[in-house]
């Protein structure tokens, strides 16, 4: 039996559902589990969304995210826990610790480096995204998918391939989006939500980022950086930033792209991303962290400048 037929045969034999996926949540982690608890609960579950931290004010307009809730309540209880999008158990942040001794948990993600941490574990690293797999999960189970889950996976599928725009594109995501736009997902609708609801700080705070703009490795390497205090000067979270990057990814010739992020003085968060060949979750990894080939991340707990330096040091030798 698949590991695809064994995590679907645990869903259809359980009354009731938790989905979750890893804390700081970007749109495929938002938006698969938010389709697969619509489609589950659908399907006659007891079903609820889970994450540690809040939905992005960018993914608050997907169909149920405003039932996104921080933890269970103390005396609720799960028979299963599908988790989605998550490497390992910590990225869960907590929300696995006050589960029963017979609950089942079942894994299902894309990140090459998954721990397996799950009672069944379904790692497909080829897979565009979890929405993706999402998607080939309730065909597999024969759940049908309302337009409201649609949206949610065309929404996880598109944010994690940059638009249609990354590496990991291909005709498999390119296929299920086209299925889901059969089944009501609108592609105007969708990303004009992503993209068209900034506020006023936001773009203040972008433009303090930008101007700070530095670049290494003669243009190769290109970074930026989110200081608590520009933030504050902005009025705005962190949550706003997490498309940032994305400038200085798109610079011609930066084959590295760092955003760097003050939680405080002595912790940096660190957002990388890369174009062609060089393996940026191998950089990540030198830290402690961990993602995919072209999008990875890790949290480096040291001052800004020193973080900025061990970082752009450890990204020259990955550099063609």
């Amino acid at each position: 039996m698949s590991d695809l037929a064994r995590v679907s045969e645990a869903l259809a034999s359980a009354p009731s559902v938790a989905v979750l996926a890893h804390v700081n949540p970007e749109g495929d982690a938002i938006g698969s589990t938010l389709a697969a608890t619509l489609a589950l609960r659908e399907a006659g579950k007891r079903t609820a969304a889970f994450n540690a931290d809040p939905v992005p004010p960018g993914l608050r307009h997907l169909p149920g995210a405003g039932e996104v809730r921080c933890a269970p309540a103390r005396d609720e209880t799960f028979a299963c826990y599908l988790v989605l999008d998550t490497s390992d158990l910590g990225r869960t942040g907590g929300l696995l610790d006050r589960r029963g001794a017979d609950a089942v948990v079942l894994n299902v993600d894309h990140h090459a480096g998954n721990t397996r941490f799950g009672d069944v574990n379904w790692i497909e690293p080829e897979a565009s995204s979890a929405g993706e797999m999402v998607f080939r999960l309730l065909q597999a189970a024969g759940l049908p998918i309302s337009g409201a889950a649609a949206a949610n996976l065309y929404a996880a599928i598109l944010t994690d391939t940059g638009g249609f725009q990354y590496r990991n594109t291909t005709a498999e995501s390119l296929r299920a989006a086209a299925e889901l736009v059969r089944a009501g997902a609108a592609p105007e609708e969708i990303s004009r939500g992503l993209t068209a609801n900034r506020e006023p700080g936001e773009w203040r705070l972008l433009s303090e980022v930008l101007a700070g703009l530095g670049l290494a490795a003669d243009g190769r390497v290109a970074w930026i950086e989110i200081t608590a205090a520009a933030r504050q000067r902005a009025g705005v979270g962190l949550d706003v930033t997490e498309d940032f990057i994305q400038y200085p990814r798109n610079l011609a010739g930066v084959q590295i792209a760092v955003a760097f992020k003050e939680i405080a003085a002595d912790e940096i968060r660190v957002s990388l991303r890369s174009s062609g060949p060089v393996d940026v979750a191998k950089l990540a990894g030198a830290f402690g962290g961990g993602g995919h080939r072209n999008a990875a991340g890790c949290t480096i707990r040291q001052g800004l400048a020193a973080a900025r330096a061990a970082v752009l040091a450890a990204a020259e030798p990955l550099l063609s």
